[in-house]
């Protein structure tokens, strides 16, 4: 091994893992990327399941209700189609930003942060220090 003092360590400024740490695995996400690849039967017609659920998605912010392939209808409460809704607007649009004003020795220093909950309300709790 090249890179190994003869003391069992390794030489400054070498690293024993040139490629660093191999990434990690995102199991869940493999899966439903894997699932959602796949194609099912609608009308003769072979669709994604992505755009299956994409279409239901629509269709729920839209009508409140969502025709399943099998011709099953499911009809959403208030609070859910505004869940669909809000899911929808932070897929597209991304997480809402929300913006506050510090002031640091009289001067305002303007400090945006990006609420990624999507559906939770944020409250405005704020203490004097």
């Amino acid at each position: 091994m090249a890179n190994k003092t003869g003391k069992g360590g390794w030489e400054k400024g070498k690293s024993g893992n040139p490629n660093g740490r191999p990434p990690k695995s995102r199991a869940l996400t493999d899966i439903l990327e894997k699932a959602g690849s796949q194609s099912v039967e609608v009308d003769g017609k072979k669709v994604s399941s992505k755009r299956i659920v994409a279409s239901l998605l629509w269709q729920v912010a839209t009508t409140g209700t969502a025709t399943f392939p099998d011709g099953s209808i499911l009809s959403v409460s208030p609070q859910d189609w505004l869940a669909v809704v809000k899911f929808l607007y932070a897929q597209i649009d991304g997480p809402p930003k929300a913006e506050m004003d510090v002031t640091s020795n009289g001067e305002t220093i303007p400090v945006s942060f990006i609420d990624y909950r999507v559906g939770l309300k944020s409250s405005d709790d704020s203490t004097d220090a």
